[in-house]
């Protein structure tokens, strides 16, 4: 009888935990998928733009858009540190594909050709901040830190992009350098409840 009810008891916590970890609604499934595709994608975002503006700002340098280009690298730089800081918070094993690199890489090589006016970077910018929004808000709470600064500093090379455009290129690089003296990346990187 005794087997019996600690056999009933395993059983019944065992049928409990597995209710708890499933998701509530289709919909929690859901989220957790798109909220997966939008941090790979984020990821992989980042490490396109650190590739692209690397050789776009030593490609440019004695340009009058090099400063700007300069000033976006910079903030990749950083953004680099942060993301692969709070890759690890986040459990996230993230490792850039080589058509990511290639990409990069191929931007990059295209300043040889052309420059990126600040138009065609608004073009892209504007659409994906939504997309930004909606990763801060499908994250766990625990990392609000980390998913605002994504969305703050996509707004950042908006802003940027946008007083470019409006004052010329060494305006818009001012608007990024302030962007990234305002960094702290431990801030950034910590999450709520672990300090």
């Amino acid at each position: 009888m005794r087997v019996i009810l600690q056999t009933g008891l395993i059983l019944l916590t065992a049928y409990i935990l597995m209710v708890i970890a499933m998701p509530i609604s289709a919909t929690e499934a859901e989220d957790q998928t798109l909220y997966m595709k939008r941090l790979k994608y984020e990821f992989d975002n980042r490490t396109f733009a650190y590739l692209s503006m690397k050789k776009a700002a030593h490609v440019l340098k004695d340009e009058p858009a090099g400063v700007f280009y300069q000033a976006y690298y910079d903030l990749e730089v950083v953004n680099q540190d942060i993301y692969k800081r709070s890759a690890i918070s986040l459990n996230f094993d993230y490792k850039a594909n080589w058509f990511t690199r290639f990409r990069g890489n191929a931007a990059g090589f295209a300043t040889h050709l052309i420059t990126f006016s600040p138009e065609s970077l608004i073009k892209v910018i504007v659409p994906y901040i939504p997309k930004l929004e909606q990763l801060r808000d499908l994250a766990d709470p625990r990392y609000e830190s980390f998913f605002a600064y994504i969305v703050a500093q996509e707004q950042a090379q908006l802003e940027a992009s946008q007083i470019a455009k409006a004052e010329g290129w060494e305006q818009g690089a001012k608007v990024l350098r302030a962007f990234v003296d305002s960094i702290d990346v431990d801030k950034i990187t910590v999450m709520h409840g672990d300090n």
